[in-house]
């Protein structure tokens, strides 16, 4: 799945994401491909999304691209399910446009139940109007 970036505000970077806003209500994470998904790795994404937000004061919903990761640990699970700060990070709509994409997210969502809402989508157009649902009703 090719992701369009260009009209996205890079925030940030860590050793295997990039971070947009895409808009206020909604953030982008784009892995890099062929990346390892661990509970270091896990816990700077949730780290770095929740900082972020904090500093512009606002709640936001994530839009995760599974795609690009080969391979995600049960400490990154963890992370993920645990970490999130639902003060400001409402949501994460996982999106994967590949059999692997979606087999990983549906790994994740089928262990157990995350500390925030998240859902599985085939296209980021889902998985946008979902966010902002989701957003507007926090």
């Amino acid at each position: 799945m090719s992701i369009d970036t260009r009209t996205w505000i890079k925030f940030a970077e860590t050793a295997n994401a990039a971070f947009y806003e895409i808009d206020e209500r909604t953030l982008g994470v784009v892995p890099v491909e062929g990346c390892t998904d661990d509970e270091d790795t896990a816990k700077a994404s949730v780290d770095t999304q929740k900082a972020y937000l904090q500093s512009k004061g606002r709640k936001a919903g994530s839009v995760v691209f599974m795609d690009g990761i080969a391979q995600q640990t049960s400490g990154a699970r963890a992370a993920y399910r645990n970490l999130p700060d639902p003060s400001c990070q409402v949501c994460f709509a996982l999106v994967g446009g590949t059999v692997f994409g979606r087999a990983v997210g549906s790994v994740f969502l089928g262990l157990s139940k995350p500390r925030v809402p998240t859902q599985m989508f085939a296209t980021l157009e889902q998985a946008l109007a979902w966010c902002h649902a989701q957003v507007g009703n926090r």
